[in-house]
C-alpha cells in the first residue's frame, strides 16, 4: 500500500471516529435532560404538596384564632360556641364533656381549643344539658404547645356532640 491510500483510509477512520463522537455525545445531552427533568418534576411536585400543606395549617390555625377570640367576646353557653364552631368549620362538631364541664373542638388533630364553662344547666322540658358561663379558652395547642392526651371518657361520664 502506498502513503496515499493510507491517507485515505486514516481520513475516513478519523470521519467515521468524529461522527460516532458527534452521534454519542447528542445521544448524552438528550439522557442528561431527560434525567433533569425526571428529577426536578418530581422535586417540584414534593415541594408543592408542602406548600399547600403548610397552607392549610395555616389557615386552619388562623380559623381557629378567629373562633377563639369570637368566642371570647360573644360565647357564654355550649350552645353558643357551637353555633360558632359551625359557622368556621361547617363540617367539624365539638364535643362537650358535662363532667368535666368542658367543650373541646378539634379542627385536626394538632389544632384544637378547649373551652371550660362554669355550670352545666338542664333544660326541663327536653331533659337536655347544656354548659353556661364561659370561664376560658384553652388555645395551647395553637400555640405550638403539647398538651397531655385526652383520656378515654369513662362510662360515667357523660360526652355528647352538638
Amino acid at each position: 500500500m502506498n502513503i496515499k491510500s493510507i491517507a485515505i483510509a486514516l481520513t475516513i477512520l478519523l470521519v467515521a471516529v468524529l461522527a460516532t463522537v458527534l452521534m454519542q455525545k447528542g445521544n448524552y445531552v438528550s439522557q442528561a435532560t431527560e434525567h433533569y427533568e425526571k428529577t426536578t418534576t418530581a422535586t417540584f411536585k414534593g415541594s408543592s404538596k408542602i406548600i399547600e400543606y403548610v397552607a392549610t395549617s395555616l389557615e386552619q390555625n388562623k380559623l381557629l384564632w378567629a373562633l377563639a377570640c369570637d368566642a371570647v367576646q360573644t360565647v357564654k353557653t355550649s350552645q353558643d360556641m357551637a353555633k360558632l364552631e359551625a359557622k368556621y368549620f361547617p363540617t367539624t362538631k365539638g364535643s362537650n364533656s358535662l363532667s368535666k364541664k368542658t367543650r373541646r373542638f378539634e379542627a385536626t388533630g394538632s389544632y384544637f381549643i378547649v373551652s371550660s364553662f362554669d355550670k352545666v344547666d338542664e333544660d326541663k322540658k327536653t331533659q337536655l344539658k347544656t354548659l353556661s358561663g364561659l370561664n376560658n379558652i384553652d388555645v395551647s395547642a395553637l400555640l405550638g404547645l403539647v398538651a397531655p392526651a385526652a383520656p378515654a371518657p369513662s362510662e360515667e361520664e357523660e360526652e355528647y356532640e352538638e
